[in-house]
């Protein structure tokens, strides 16, 4: 009778601490429509696509002195690297979200911005005593390939489909969980869906 009171008290005790100690089950389940706002907020800025363009330049600049008598030239080849990168302010994006349809409809979608980010390298430099190499110079060359790279950029196809990047780019960022979301562009002809399975 003693080891069957004894049995009976530490199975009692067993049967306690499992279900003292049991790991309390989540109630408070992360909506996915706050899950969605958190993951955006903290992307700030999403770059969606970078590329690499390069061009040469020659520069040349003359100067006139005493009467127009005297001319004084300096010139420079550069060369021209570039990183561009196409990014999104998700801070400005606006949405409505339909979590009975996992759906994120945009509503606004901002300006993409296009940051240059050149490297530049000089070669033949040629300048005269009367006419050399002033800081002025050099910003003004920065200016001139900023400008050309923004035409050479606008020119291409670097810019075209930036939405759909930026589509793709937030598919990724929002279906790393179980709850897999479907992103739609509103009041867009054909309503442009990514949906990748």
């Amino acid at each position: 009778m003693k080891n069957f009171l004894i049995g009976i008290t530490l199975g009692l005790l067993i049967f306690y601490a499992i279900f003292k100690y049991k790991e309390p089950e989540e109630t408070n389940k992360v909506d996915g429509t706050e899950l969605v706002q958190e993951q955006l907020k903290n992307v700030s800025e999403l770059i969606i696509t970078e590329g690499r363009f390069s061009d040469i330049i020659t520069y040349k600049d003359a100067k006139k002195f005493y009467l127009d008598w005297i001319t004084s030239e300096k010139k420079a080849v550069v060369l021209v690297k570039a990183k561009a990168t196409l990014s999104y302010n998700l801070r400005e994006l606006e949405y409505f979200t339909d979590p009975k349809s996992n759906t994120i409809v945009l509503t606004h979608i901002p300006e993409v911005a296009l940051n240059i980010y050149p490297s530049l390298e000089y070669y033949d430099i040629e300048q005269e005593y009367l006419n050399p190499f002033k800081a002025a110079d050099y910003n003004k060359i920065d200016q001139e390939v900023r400008k050309r790279l923004y035409k050479q950029i606008e020119n291409s196809n670097f810019k075209s489909n930036a939405e759909n990047r930026l589509i793709s780019e937030l598919f990724f960022l929002l279906n790393k969980g179980d709850q897999q979301w479907k992103i739609i562009i509103e009041n867009k002809e054909n309503a442009l869906e990514k949906l990748i399975e």
